[in-house]
């Protein structure tokens, strides 16, 4: 039985390169957010100019999104440790928007880029297309799963109810992000509880 070739030499040097910019770049962006010096910046700490930056990304924009993967995979991970042990959909949601508010930049990241990516030809149109997708999927096992167990009315509209999820957690992102004193989790908290409260009792 022939092996696999196993990578070596440029190949596995240019992917530690990728991870390392990832790295640095999440720190920098965590921070600072997006501005016109952060490329510049990010490079600089890597040990590399710009141009060589984005040799390892193809454009900007792959870059940033190589971010907001890295960011997603590590929120998910971050979820999974802080599951309640009863699951509250209240808990969750809470928790996640405390996880967003850890890292103002690159919820300003996402925010910049998910507008300009509204546009058919931006290179990271089909990446938010694909990640709204998968969040309303995710939300349709979560709420089939509560109308199962009978905490959710099953005449609930499941489809309305995963639009909701997102809108609900990304306008409170850019309402905080436009005013960080504004309390967004009393408000998640109150439209989550009135929602189950509306859904689960249900005559």
């Amino acid at each position: 039985m022939s092996r696999q070739p196993v990578p070596r030499g440029p190949y596995v040097k240019g992917i530690a390169r990728r991870r390392e910019i990832i790295e640095v770049a999440l720190e920098v962006l965590a921070k600072e957010g997006l501005r016109n010096s952060t490329l510049q910046e990010i490079a600089s700490r890597v040990g590399i100019s710009r141009p060589g930056l984005l040799h390892y990304f193809g454009s900007r924009e792959e870059l940033l999104l190589a971010v907001l993967e890295e960011r997603d995979k590590r929120d998910l991970a971050a979820a999974a440790i802080e599951h309640d042990a009863d699951g509250s959909l209240v808990g969750e949601a809470e928790r996640a928007l405390a996880r967003t508010k850890r890292s103002p930049g690159l919820a300003r990241l996402y925010t910049a880029l998910a507008g300009e990516a509204t546009d058919p030809d931006h290179p990271a149109h089909e990446w938010f297309q694909r990640r709204y997708e998968h969040m309303r999927a995710m939300s349709r096992r979560d709420i089939e799963a509560r109308i199962a167990e009978g905490t959710v009315d099953a005449s609930v509209d499941v489809d309305a109810l995963t639009q909701l999820v997102p809108a609900l957690m990304d306008g409170l992102q850019l309402q905080w992000l436009l005013d960080p004193d504004l309390d967004t989790t009393a408000a998640l908290r109150m439209v989550v509880s009135c929602l189950l409260d509306h859904t689960s009792h249900q005559d």
